[in-house]
């Protein structure tokens, strides 16, 4: 059918997991009419999956406004110390802790938020009350989109719910409905990559279960290392007694619903026998793979539908939340008419990259577990055995550092050969998945400080286009003229300070609506329209 006209919607979601509501909080924040279909009620969360939002998410999060209501919709308790934990047993011998892996002790000066380590359900819960609150949204449970087909003006989708069928029209199509993605596959977009290995993860309730960790704190997560060598894993899930059994990889000759088996190594790694109720099991593959484009047409692809990660680091659903907020304003910005026609096509380019950095980092992490960290004696009251853990130990801190500390992955990646920014030429620090320099080379995230309690400089930029202007000499009026003509919104934020000229090195700095730096000049250049077009999608530059 024709999709010429007027639409019913300029955005539909297939999939409310936490990437494409995400992308639909970004969009309607933006003003954008956007449906989001999910086949669970409205009320139905998933469990026992994601626990980790890292502090480069929760920047977005704040900036939505949720950060604080996922803080207080987390259901883990306070006894639980949001570490790292590596134990031969619960009752057995801790071999490192890693002091506020999940979420730091303290705020450091180069992000706006810290991390929080909240179950999959609370992130869910989150994105969904924000998703219902605003007005520019429709979210549609238990309807499911069969089908959709797009010609140059827009997109049908085939809506099915309890009442029947019917067929919606947009302007573009968000896919974000998981790894078996089957729109993706209806595209015929190739997975380029490869499967690491399989795992069995089980959910249930133990309220008793708290009380065995003896010898070792009960910790955010906690691997244990011994020479059963499973694998395995143990995440609390909430103050009722809910816990997350992770194994990876699966155990050789076990079968991936044999309940008993499990249980009785989790009894092993515990220690002792107790009651379990509810277990509730997941078999899933960890794998490292790429979609060869994300963008398809009218139809693009977010998150695990575009890209697949070892759940070592974390990255899973947050490399989906960089999808959402880098595809949201473009669309969002296309929608408005001052978005340039080659911006959203600039989706895959800046996004593509900086996923297969992450996922080979991840892979990284998958190799040095398990069985690699396993040593004989290690479990011994004697001088063999506090050799064997502190082997352990000097392994761990050498080559799983950067599992939990990402600082690289999370806020140094950059889009530095993107087209709609322009560099100076000006060399990059290094790109290290663990350690982060701050930068504000063009494409580069911009960088942040404090600029009082509780005030971050992220806080002042604009929903479009910030314009921080850190010399108040400089004339930007010119610039300002031609954002209006265009109808590109821009706000100018003028900061009087010395540390922030220390840390931008110029006197000027076009951050984009990510949070990215898109430009940077110690002066406007003479063709400030050229400039604007470059950034907004509308000439190329590269």
């Amino acid at each position: 059918m024709s999709t010429s006209g007027k639409k019913d919607f300029q955005v539909v979601v297939a999939g409310a997991g936490p990437v494409g509501m995400a992308t639909a909080i970004e969009l309607a924040l933006r003003g954008i009419r956007t449906l989001i279909c999910d086949p669970r009620a409205v009320d139905d969360y998933n469990v026992g999956r994601i626990n980790l939002t890292n502090a480069r998410s929760m920047e977005h999060f704040r900036r939505w406004g949720i950060a604080e209501q996922l803080r207080a919709n987390d259901p883990v308790p306070l006894n639980v110390v949001r570490d790292l934990t590596y134990s031969t047993r619960a009752n057995g011998r801790i071999i490192l802790n890693v002091e506020g892996a999940y979420e730091w002790r303290e705020q450091p000066p180069f992000t706006a938020e810290v991390p929080e380590w909240a179950p999959h359900q609370a992130i869910e819960r989150s994105l969904r009350e924000k998703i219902l609150s605003l007005e520019s949204a429709t979210f549609l449970p238990l309807t499911v989109i069969k089908d959709f087909s797009q010609d140059e003006n827009g997109v049908s989708l085939i809506v099915e719910d309890k009442d029947g069928a019917r067929t919606v029209s947009a302007d573009y199509f968000v896919i974000a409905d998981g790894a078996q993605s089957e729109f993706r596959k209806k595209l015929n977009l190739r997975m380029d990559g490869t499967t690491l290995f399989y795992n069995q993860a089980w959910h249930f309730r133990a309220p008793d279960l708290a009380k065995l960790f003896g010898n070792t704190q009960l910790s955010s997560m906690t691997f244990f290392l011994n020479e059963d060598c499973y694998g395995d894993i143990l995440i609390p899930q909430s103050a009722e007694g809910h816990w997350l059994y992770h194994v990876t990889p699966m155990p050789e000759g076990v079968e991936a619903d044999d309940w008993p088996a499990f249980r009785n190594m989790l009894y092993r790694s515990i220690g002792e026998e107790f009651e379990i109720f509810e277990p509730v099991g997941r078999y899933f593959a960890s794998q490292a793979r790429l979609a060869t484009s994300f963008n398809f047409g009218r139809a693009v692809l977010v998150g695990d539908a575009a890209h697949l990660t070892s759940p070592f680091g974390g990255f899973g659903m947050n490399m989906g939340i960089g999808d959402a907020v880098d595809i949201g304003w473009k669309i969002a910005a296309t929608l408005q008419g001052w978005g340039g026609p080659r911006l959203i096509e600039t989706y895959t380019l800046e996004r593509r990259d900086v996923c297969k950095y992450i996922i080979e980092g991840a892979a990284h992490n998958n190799q040095v577990a398990g069985k690699v960290l396993v040593r004989p004696h290690m479990e011994e009251d004697s001088e063999r055995g506090d050799k064997a853990r502190a082997e352990v130990r000097e392994f761990i801190i050498r080559e799983k550092t950067q599992q939990s500390r990402s600082f690289g992955a999370q806020f140094g990646y950059r889009y530095t050969t993107s087209p709609i920014v322009i560099g100076d030429g000006t060399e990059l620090p290094p790109l290290k998945y663990g350690e982060y320099t701050p930068s504000s080379v063009a494409g580069c995230r911009a960088p942040h400080l404090w600029l009082g309690e509780k005030d971050s400089l992220y806080d002042h930029f604009g929903p479009g286009f910030t314009l921080l202007k850190l010399d108040p000499q400089v004339d930007t009026a010119v610039i300002e003229k031609m954002a209006a003509e265009i109808g590109l919104p821009l706000l100018v934020y003028e900061l009087n300070d010395d540390a922030a000229r220390a840390l931008y090195e110029h006197k000027l700095a076009l951050i984009r609506p990510d949070q990215h730096v898109a430009w940077r000049g110690d002066a406007l250049p003479e063709d400030c329209r050229w400039l604007l077009d470059v950034v907004r999608g509308a000439v190329s530059y590269q």
